[in-house]
């Protein structure tokens, strides 16, 4: 007999990555990205979601098959297409926003990856803006945000331009360092049922 209930959050994959190629792990593919050294990492299972070209509307349109998964946690990581296509920050944040609330209606942990710095100063303007919304959403509302940005970043607050291929996608120092960074500052902890997660 066929059980029509509805899988309870939390069922499925313990963490989906949703993104764009900087989630896929272009150029090289999954097998590079970040997504799949932090499961390597921490050894959980993170579904990758990342589909290169995305802009967070695409995101968006996407969400329902991502719930349909039903994981425990979702990382929303994007905003570089949505600059290149001259969207205004408002309207990233718009999105990022109710996406952020459809997870949590749904019962999923969201958390929001932060985009990488990117080599070209209008660009990285547009993304400046869509970064300090996020950041400030995050304070009001409680969000968990990995800062992506900060692990390009020197000492002395400029990209580390080894860890590019091109003005925006790293290369293979560039998604471990994106790696390093969210298993150090314990962005997961809330997805592994760890100690003050």
């Amino acid at each position: 007999m066929h059980d029509s209930t509805p899988p309870e959050p939390g069922s499925g994959p313990p963490i989906v990555a949703v993104g764009d190629s900087i989630t896929w792990g272009f150029p090289y593919g999954p097998y590079a990205s970040w997504v799949r050294r932090v499961a390597d990492s921490l050894g959980v299972e993170i579904r990758n979601l990342g589909v290169n070209g995305d802009t967070l509307a695409d995101m968006r349109a996407r969400l329902p098959g991502v719930l349909a998964l039903r994981p425990r946690c979702c990382v929303v990581s994007g905003g570089t297409n949505d600059a290149t296509q001259g969207r205004p920050p408002e309207d990233m944040a718009r999105d990022m926003g109710e996406m952020v609330e459809a997870l949590r209606e749904a019962g999923v942990f969201p958390l929001v990856g932060t985009p990488p710095p990117y080599r070209d100063p209008y660009c990285e303007k547009q993304l400046a803006a869509y970064r300090h919304f996020i950041n400030a959403f995050a304070g009001t509302r409680g969000l968990r945000v990995i800062h992506f940005d900060r692990a390009f970043l020197d000492a002395d607050g400029e990209p580390v331009r080894r860890y590019y291929t091109d003005a925006t996608h790293p290369s293979q120092e560039g998604y471990e360092a994106m790696a390093r960074h969210v298993v150090e500052s314990g962005a997961l902890s809330p997805c592994l049922g760890e100690p003050g997660g």
